[in-house]
């Protein structure tokens, strides 16, 4: 899609402070980022802060923080809704003043009664427009809203979106919606018009349970003679069975993402592959996908979430990562100190262990776990997989091996073939014993070479964990 008559592209985010930024949301904050750099535009964060009950400073700073994290961030100064209220009564007075909004002194009880009644009959609840030709009495001393006077001529009202095509909704679904709270707050709706306009947005990019809101905002443009943006509405991320995505499914928080070990790419190439293509292509540099990316290349149809897919391209991004760049991360993000928690090894100690997970996790978490597990003795033994294997000489076993390793060298070769050769003597397969060596030092059969293991580790550890278990028989 072209900028709009040649303007250049100004796109724009729009959160409310009253939670954590969730991975939807964040979907759709990418999504405009990246259209925003394709077309060489301008990304703004505007912060939808006019529910004083809910909004929090504490939100703000996790929104924004969550954003900042994959590389998201405003072009120009935030906007801050809360402190334009003025700004708000002043249009919509302008509305008033040319007969297209009205003051309705309607009593909420009276207007619960009869959508009560409307649901009784199973019938679409609309305002009844009782206070629409009472006209501006400035008099009048009870407490009002100010309600937009929509106008349709015809049975549909119609518009252009630039990933759902042509929309189509009944005009009489759409009614004299509400512009001022009695409070004198602002509803969406309307501040999103005036933002919109006085922020030259040219492109509104949001989640299609915003569809049936932009009938009236189109309406309020034109009230105003201003030129509506494009729209282009983002289809649902969804569950693996097609329903509205849980939080079992992953509708989680960004920060919850970052504290479970994910990395930032990974989760913007998952996210952007969510919904979107570019050919078959799944993984993308930070410039693949702004160069790619376009509304056309987004599906009509909600995308599913998968949990496996995730963990996939995060271990992509993991294995890509230099040991030394883990470290910092898992202090950064993860707030975890590898040097406290591995206190008698090296720095190259710890960097070779990561290297020997690295490859096996799907998290940083789960490496993180896994280094401090090899750091540590194993609290426990998995002796049911143990008797699968050589329980009935395993002791014998371990013992003959601890004679086998004394005055050794500790370097991955000659560990290899001095077991080799154990095994060849005394008729046992490499697999065995690697496995039973494996569980002697890691509590484990499975995990990465033995042999990388047992260097890693050292002489002196090898024996003592050899003894452990050995003592536990």
């Amino acid at each position: 899609m072209k900028p709009q008559n040649n303007k250049p592209v100004r796109v724009r985010f729009a959160p409310s402070p009253t939670g954590h930024l969730h991975i939807g949301s964040l979907r759709t904050a990418l999504f405009n980022w990246l259209f925003a750099r394709h077309h060489h535009g301008i990304f703004l964060i505007r912060i939808e802060d006019t529910d004083v009950v809910r909004s929090t400073k504490e939100y703000e700073h996790s929104l924004l923080e969550s954003l900042a994290w994959t590389g998201i961030v405003s072009d120009e100064p935030l906007m801050y809704q809360a402190s334009r209220m003025e700004l708000y009564r002043q249009y919509a007075q302008q509305l008033i003043a040319q007969g297209k909004a009205y003051k309705c002194y309607c009593k909420q009880t009276e207007l619960q009664e009869k959508r009560e009644e409307t649901q009784q009959r199973q019938d679409t609840y609309q305002y009844d427009k009782a206070c629409r030709a009472l006209g501006d009495d400035s008099s009048n001393p009870n407490p009002y809203v100010v309600r937009f006077k929509v106008v349709i001529d015809s049975e549909n009202f119609i518009f252009h979106d630039e990933i759902k095509g042509e929309v189509s909704i009944p005009a009489q679904q759409i009614d004299d919606f509400v512009l001022l709270r009695s409070d004198g707050t602002v509803t969406y709706n309307f501040a999103n018009v005036i933002d919109d306009h006085e922020t030259a947005i040219t492109h509104v990019i949001r989640g299609e349970e915003h569809l049936f809101n932009t009938p009236k905002q189109i309406l309020l443009y034109q009230a105003f003679g201003f030129q509506a943006p494009s729209y282009g509405h983002i289809p649902l991320i969804l569950g693996p069975s097609g329903q509205k995505l849980s939080k079992r499914d992953g509708a989680t928080s960004v920060v919850e993402y970052k504290n479970e070990g994910y990395l930032p790419q990974a989760l913007c190439n998952y996210l952007v592959r969510l919904g979107w293509s570019y050919g078959d292509q799944e993984i993308f540099t930070q410039q693949e996908m702004i160069q790619h990316f376009s509304l056309q290349g987004i599906n009509r149809s909600g995308a599913k979430f998968d949990i496996e897919k995730l963990k996939w391209v995060n271990s992509f991004y993991i294995k890509a990562l230099t040991p030394q760049e883990i470290i910092e991360i898992f202090s950064k993000d993860l707030k975890r100190n590898l040097a406290q928690d591995t206190s008698a090894w090296t720095q190259d100690q710890r960097q070779t262990c990561i290297s020997l997970y690295q490859d096996r996790v799907s998290t940083l978490t789960e490496l993180y776990d896994q280094v401090v597990k090899s750091y540590n003795p194993p609290a426990s033994y998995d002796w049911e997989n143990l008797r699968q294997l050589i329980e009935k000489d395993a002791v014998i076993i371990l013992q003959l091996l601890q004679q086998e390793f004394v005055n050794l060298e500790f370097e991955k070769h000659q560990l290899s073939e001095k077991v080799k050769a154990f095994c060849k003597l005394h008729n046992y397969k490499m697999s065995e014993i690697a496995q039973l060596l494996r569980f002697a030092l890691t509590g484990s059969i499975s995990g990465p070479s033995i042999f990388d293991m047992m260097v890693l580790l050292g002489c002196k550890e090898v024996q003592k964990r050899m003894s452990g278990v050995i003592a536990e028989f």
